[in-house]
């Protein structure tokens, strides 16, 4: 199945938790790896690098190197257009999601992928499949 990766995983990876969560994460990870072709855009690595930082306390240096080694080589990152944009638009307008939720859905749509991996609730609202722990 074509997968798109939500940042949340990701962040989950790059940082510290506990070791059953991390297990947890790993898990799914590399089931993930395993059993889908995954996708991403440039949007979500943004996401990555700042909530890293921000929330987890992790530098960007430390998440740049996670992202170029563990992230790149197995991950489709996939260009955002003002096609996107329009889509997102809409997504914002009717379901209410945050622009970078919207731009995500939007690339999912566009590039005909057939799930999310996340953990936010905010997708439920559409008609996406939902990956999660």
């Amino acid at each position: 199945m074509k997968v798109f990766v939500d940042a949340s995983v990701l962040v989950y990876l790059n940082v510290r938790m506990p070791e059953e969560e991390a297990k947890l994460i790993e898990d799914l990870w590399l089931r993930s790896l395993s059993e889908h072709t995954l996708y991403t855009n440039v949007l979500v690595l943004d996401e990555v690098l700042y909530v890293s930082r921000r929330k987890y306390g992790v530098s960007y240096e430390d998440t740049m190197e996670f992202v170029d080694k563990a992230v790149l080589p197995y991950v489709n990152v996939l260009p955002l257009t003002v096609s996107e944009y329009v889509k997102a638009k809409e997504y914002v307008r009717k379901y209410g999601l945050r622009p970078s939720d919207a731009l995500h859905a939007a690339t999912i749509e566009d590039y005909g992928l057939q799930a999310i991996i996340t953990e936010d609730r905010d997708f439920d609202r559409l008609s996406i499949t939902k990956i999660w722990v």
